[in-house]
């Protein structure tokens, strides 16, 4: 009998030893996270990828830049799009002024939808730019691009749209900010879940 109850501490021991690794794994992956996006922090953080980029001159990279304000919209947007994804360090800048500045409604509104894709700190600063846009179906678009960012930040952001002198832009925002706010919640309530220990034994009936 002595012997079985050894062995049950033993196991009890080892199994309290590896659940407490995947605990000490998962606080390590959190805290590398908190890390990148610490260092990615700032109104438009710098996006470089030089391996990518160095496939590309330094003349070719400047004549794309050259070519986000040609006289064709299509032009300007196809550039703007192929420095985005090259990751070259002056795209955020570049599209920055673009929404600032681009004359072509429908053109700002796709860049709306390329940096959507894109869930990070660079894209969610340069989709805040748009909420100050004229036209208003640009400004909705920018608002329900913003919702779909899982992240604290957004809130503030989206905090700037409840002000718009338009209805419609308003629901919206509100509409967005209560979806970030559930995802928010049940992104904290996985990330509890896998923190917690599995039962030491399981009783099944």
């Amino acid at each position: 009998m002595k012997w079985i109850l050894l062995l049950l501490i033993f196991i009890g021991g080892i199994y309290y030893l590896v659940q407490q690794d995947k605990r000490e794994k998962v606080l390590v992956q959190q805290a590398e996270l908190l890390k990148k996006d610490q260092q990615a922090a700032g109104t438009l953080p710098i996006k470089t990828e030089k391996q990518v980029t160095l496939r590309f001159s330094a003349d070719t990279v400047q004549t794309l830049r050259g070519l986000t304000q040609d006289a064709n919209e299509k032009v300007r947007f196809a550039a703007a799009e192929l420095l985005w994804q090259l990751q070259d360090e002056q795209a955020p800048s570049v599209i920055k002024k673009m929404l600032q500045e681009e004359t072509d409604p429908a053109t700002r509104q796709a860049l709306i939808a390329l940096l959507s894709a894109e869930k990070t700190k660079i894209s969610l600063a340069l989709l805040a730019e748009a909420l100050n846009d004229y036209d208003k179906e640009t400004r909705l678009k920018a608002v329900d691009a913003i919702g779909g960012f899982t992240s604290k930040e957004t809130l503030p952001v989206l905090g700037k749209a409840l002000k718009d002198y338009d209805e419609d832009v308003k629901l919206k925002a509100l509409e967005a900010i209560n979806k970030v706010r559930k995802d928010l919640e049940t992104q904290k309530a996985q990330q509890l879940q896998q923190l917690e220990p599995d039962p030491l034994f399981k009783v099944t009936p």
